[in-house]
């Protein structure tokens, strides 16, 4: 995510640029990330120079907002106090993340695109990230249970694996079910005993993960429109992938607690300003209910999605913008978002600056290689040097 939210204290980042801003009293400071440590481990991300990676961030405050992380595709991880934005730490990572997240004891875990999770302790910032567990496909989402109890995993291969924590080690349970990519997994906050995911095949599931079993499975076909589906596919044909979509992936997926038996959860895709909204209701002893209950269309593919306090903060490449929750629907927050009107002028300025907006969306498509009809020009190719 390329910004962040704790209380009223917003992050943004873009590129080396860092801006902390206080909503409240309206104080602005702007700063930039350390120096990139080079090390030996670090290579050219995708065969692309790494400066042109670099406008690619996530900013993840801790759970109790004492720190925050800021995350580059150079494989930089800074950490900070939140309080007073100090830097604790800058790390070069082995290899570039895919997700960041901290764990509810405010340790941070790694997830890259080999597959493997690195565990580093804020504790001891001079130490090495420990290696807790790997995939065999790219990692797309990490998340470690408020419970501390378990670590669950996401994978580009449609695999959840549900592992004890930090014993990694031990594998519990898997949810097996999706049938594209999963880059979305997120505790149900009015029941932590339920996991939903999402991702590249037109379903959100809800899993009682303990067990590796699929409680729901919620189809949102029907709310997205073909042309935006046919832009998409257009994309991935430019991109030269022969993957053929007849849905929108997910591209974040966010849940809010109302009360103890209700929650609101809410997608947004790649490719397209769609923001689809679902109200949850219902506990794992109870049995769970799912309605559909609005659509937002903005010109623009948002950035980030964020949910906090009972308003929905979207980021474009223009600014924050704000809705809040309103007899059960969000509508716009003009109060707030004129008072951000400020912070919007710094951010667009940022974003101005940054030359390479790349997708990185293609990445979770797998791209099919013809080896058999490769193998059978270079053998006609040889049989015809021998005839001659």
């Amino acid at each position: 995510m390329s910004f962040s939210v704790f209380n009223s204290n917003i992050i943004l980042c873009s590129a080396d640029n860092v801006i902390s801003y206080d909503y409240k009293t309206k104080s602005e400071l702007s700063f930039e990330l350390p120096k990139l440590i080079i090390s030996d481990n670090l290579k050219l991300h995708n065969n692309l120079d790494i400066e042109a990676c670099h406008g690619i961030t996530s900013i993840t405050f801790s759970s109790d907002g004492q720190y925050y992380c800021v995350c580059t595709n150079r494989k930089q991880l800074c950490l900070y106090k939140r309080k007073d934005n100090t830097l604790v730490s800058n790390r070069t990572l082995v290899r570039a993340a895919s997700k960041v997240q901290f764990t509810p004891k405010n340790d941070v875990v790694v997830a890259d695109k080999s597959g493997d999770v690195y565990l580093y302790h804020t504790s001891n910032y001079a130490n090495e990230g420990q290696l807790i567990l790997g995939h065999l496909s790219m990692l797309l989402d990490v998340l470690v249970t408020s419970n501390n109890d378990f670590i669950i995993t996401a994978d580009r291969d449609e695999k959840i694996r549900v592992s004890k924590f930090p014993n990694a080690y031990n594998i519990h349970s898997y949810c097996l079910g999706h049938t594209k990519f999963v880059n979305n997994i997120i505790e149900l906050p009015h029941d932590i005993n339920i996991l939903v995911s999402a991702g590249g095949d037109g379903v959100f599931k809800f899993w009682d993960f303990k067990n590796g079993v699929e409680l729901n499975s919620v189809s949102y076909k029907d709310k997205i429109n073909e042309d935006d589906v046919s832009k998409l596919n257009e994309n991935l044909r430019n991109l030269e992938l022969t993957e053929v979509v007849d849905n929108l992936p997910v591209k974040h997926m966010r849940i809010m607690k109302v009360d103890d038996n209700y929650s609101i959860l809410i997608l947004s895709f790649y490719g397209n300003g769609n923001i689809i909204i679902y109200h949850v209701t219902g506990t794992l002893s109870s049995g769970l209910n799912v309605n559909f209950k609005q659509k937002i269309y903005e010109k623009d593919e948002p950035l980030e999605c964020i949910l906090q306090e009972h308003q929905m903060w979207l980021l474009f490449d223009d600014g924050l913008k704000i809705f809040k929750l309103k007899d059960e629907i969000f509508i716009e927050n003009t109060e707030m978002n004129d008072n951000l009107k400020a912070l919007n002028e710094s951010w667009s300025l940022l974003r101005s600056k940054v030359i390479n907006k790349l997708n990185l969306y293609p990445i979770l498509y797998k791209r099919k290689f013809d080896t058999v009809q490769e193998y059978q020009e270079r053998k006609k190719s040889r049989l015809t040097t021998i005839v001659d």
